[in-house]
């Protein structure tokens, strides 16, 4: 009976930051953000989450830098689900309440490297006029129920939503992967 061969795998390192954020009409702000994988991917180190400080915007082009860390390590045996950074910007409005300003979510570079990763952000619209004059009167407006929705495929191409700026994403990313041969370890960078 022949030995079976281990199971092949690879890893997904990156580490990074996210930068800064280009909000329309947004003064004061905060970022979350979360890494949202398949079900065969295995966090092995890193947080998957995070929340940055709340900053007011500076300089001439009123951009609120956030220069937040970013670093996750990931293993796997199938490429379905590949890692998504997905952020939630919130605003923080006269009356001190948090107001959302942007969703958005991009893969990570399927290729060893540096990157600057631009993640266009979109907010949604209310479903009816209703619902718009009752967010104008509350000065709450329509917002996912669930923040990893950007991630999710289904029931996007329904979703009516409007542009709302940018968040900068500055990755590096290392891939290994381990593959058996039958005469011992075989190592891919």
């Amino acid at each position: 009976m022949a030995d079976a061969a281990p199971p092949s795998f690879f890893t997904v390192m990156a580490t990074g930051q996210l930068e800064s954020g280009d909000i329309p009409d947004c003064d004061t702000a905060y970022c979350k953000f979360e890494v949202v994988t398949g079900e065969d991917w295995q966090l092995l180190d890193g947080m998957e989450t995070g929340i940055t400080q709340v900053l007011n915007s500076a300089g001439p082009d009123r951009m609120l830098v956030w220069n937040f860390p970013l670093d996750v390590t990931y293993k796997s045996t199938n490429a379905f689900g590949w890692p998504q950074v997905v952020v939630s910007v919130y605003g923080v409005d006269a009356w001190g309440r948090d107001v959302v300003k942007g969703y958005g979510s991009m893969h990570l570079p399927t290729c060893p490297g540096r990157y600057e990763l631009c993640v266009r952000l979109y907010r949604p619209r209310s479903a009816s006029l209703l619902q718009t004059f009752l967010s104008w009167l509350t000065g709450m407006p329509a917002e996912f129920a669930d923040p990893r929705f950007p991630a999710y495929g289904p029931g996007r191409e329904v979703t009516r939503v409007v542009s709302s700026g940018s968040v900068n994403i500055q990755v590096n990313l290392l891939t290994k992967a381990r593959t058996w041969t039958g005469h011992g370890d075989f190592w891919l960078f």
